[in-house]
């Protein structure tokens, strides 16, 4: 078999890149293999076949590969504005030699020296049906292409059309919100929401096997009050002060990091494993930037797509050293605060969600970690600081992710918490306002004294410690408890 298209050119040029989404060969005959993971090998007769020049298996690539943008900025390098108009020259109506000369000048910032009249009609430069696109594109009248892409060459995600993500942008999650939260009375509501808020702070720090402080936790839970207010919450001054209000005041910082960091584990013997890079420090920056940028264009991307893409986004870049993980989740609320897809003040605990599902959430993550890590060339010496010998060649891992895996991950995850999670809590509470009128009913004590009682039994199953009885609630009768464990139990019996 020979290689063609994108495994032609990574093959040709020594690229380190992440696995091919779809692969193509020149076979004995036409054949297609479709991988559980999503991915595709396809097996070309020889009257596909290219000719031998770069531009060519780009176009081949084009075709039947799809769009991959770290491999089309690295071929670029390759390839001289001049060498772009001469492939352009023979046939300036082509479609695919007008989104190459597109897409060379909008990831390199060179300008081809065209020396024919571009013509055609205008053709959009990705393909609407195969990725999630601007739905306002930007009319581009030198290669007559309608730029509908969302971002720079700073920072430019594709996110694939995939069943879940066509699922995802169809949901009516207003609708699907609305409908798990019922009619609850508006004290429940606002019940619900405060332990919400209290859930998702536990929960995010506990992601990070982290145990959250009384103070840290009531700066988190007002952070995410806060979530949606900022006018762009990307920008290095918001980001700063957002991660000095989550972290040990030790460990806070004045801005972005400016040296190499990583996430590793140390092994039995010491050695350190590394699961994860951050964007080496010459990069980040510019790449914070583009990020920044991503926000303000992406208003009318689909609200939970944007989520996912700006907050795992930014935590593969990790421009700080410590709090990136609880930023990232922060940024999921901040983003879906903003279009208001549950309505003012409601917080989906989607990290309550993340924690049950730990498994998916690392497999989330080395999507993107596994395959930048074995592309990098580092070094780690005996004080554990890391330096990246190459790190133009893994830059575009961050610059132009495919965040397809992510995105199509929060979804998931959102709509458990939507119809799992948040129908549980309210019913919790309906049941918990039955407990107290129950208690009520059968001993009229302080309210505080009652929920400290109900807090006692839901924490033992219903049934109240006998260390607690004689300490905390002397003076109860045993009749008066055991009506009050039959009342619980009969309550919260399901």
């Amino acid at each position: 078999m020979l290689p063609v298209g994108y495994t032609w050119l990574i093959e040709r040029y020594r690229l380190k890149v992440r696995p091919l989404v779809h692969q193509s060969f020149i076979g004995p005959k036409m054949l297609r293999r479709e991988h559980s993971d999503g991915t595709v090998e396809e097996h070309y007769s020889r009257q596909y076949q290219p000719g031998e020049s770069a531009l060519e298996h780009l176009v081949f690539a084009l075709k039947y590969d799809g769009v991959d943008l770290d491999i089309f900025h690295k071929v670029f390098q390759h390839i001289t504005p001049s060498e772009i108009a001469e492939f352009v020259a023979q046939t300036p109506s082509g479609r695919f030699a007008r989104q190459i000369g597109c897409w060379y000048e909008k990831l390199t910032s060179q300008k081809v020296p065209l020396t024919v009249r571009v013509m055609g009609n205008y053709e959009p430069l990705l393909d609407s049906e195969a990725y999630v696109t601007a739905r306002n594109p930007a009319r581009n009248p030198r290669w007559r292409i309608l730029d509908n892409t969302i971002g720079s060459r700073r920072f430019l995600p594709l996110i694939r059309k995939t069943p879940a993500i066509r699922k995802a942008e169809e949901t009516d999650w207003r609708m699907m919100i609305s409908q798990a939260l019922g009619t609850p009375s508006r004290d429940s509501l606002y019940r619900a929401l405060s332990y919400l808020y209290f859930k998702e702070t536990k929960s995010s720090f506990a992601i990070e096997r982290e145990e959250a402080g009384a103070a840290r936790t009531d700066k988190f839970v007002a952070a995410l009050h806060r979530a949606g207010f900022e006018e762009n919450p990307l920008t290095e001054s918001v980001l700063t002060l957002l991660q000095n209000i989550i972290v040990d005041e030790r460990y806070r910082e004045s801005g972005f990091r400016i040296s190499q960091n990583y996430v590793g584990q140390t092994t039995i013997n010491l050695r350190e494993i590394i699961h994860s890079l951050g964007v080496p420090p010459s990069s980040l920056p510019s790449l914070m930037e583009g990020l920044a940028e991503f926000f303000r264009a992406s208003e009318d991307f689909p609200p939970v797509l944007r989520a996912a893409t700006i907050s795992f986004a930014f935590v593969f870049v990790h421009p700080f050293e410590d709090g990136n993980g609880r930023i990232h989740r922060y940024l999921i609320h901040d983003v879906l605060a903003r279009s208001q897809i549950g309505g003012n003040g409601l917080l989906l605990p989607v990290s309550a969600e993340i924690l049950q599902h730990m498994h998916l959430y690392d497999l989330c993550l080395e999507k993107f970690s596994k395959p930048l890590v074995a592309a990098a060339d580092y070094s780690l010496d005996e004080a554990g600081v890391l330096s990246v010998q190459n790190p133009g060649e893994i830059e575009g891992f961050y610059r132009y992710p495919d965040l397809t895996p992510q995105c199509e991950f929060l979804a998931q995850m959102l709509e458990r918490t939507i119809q799992v999670a948040i129908p549980e809590e309210l019913r919790f509470l309906q049941k918990l306002d039955q407990a107290r009128r129950a208690v009520t009913e059968i001993v009229d004590m302080p309210d505080r004294k009652r929920d400290q009682l109900l807090k006692r039994l839901h924490n033992n199953r219903g049934t109240l410690a006998r260390s607690r009885r004689e300490t905390e609630f002397p003076e109860l009768t045993d009749t008066e408890i055991s009506d009050i464990e039959r009342a619980y139990r009969e309550i919260f019996a399901d």
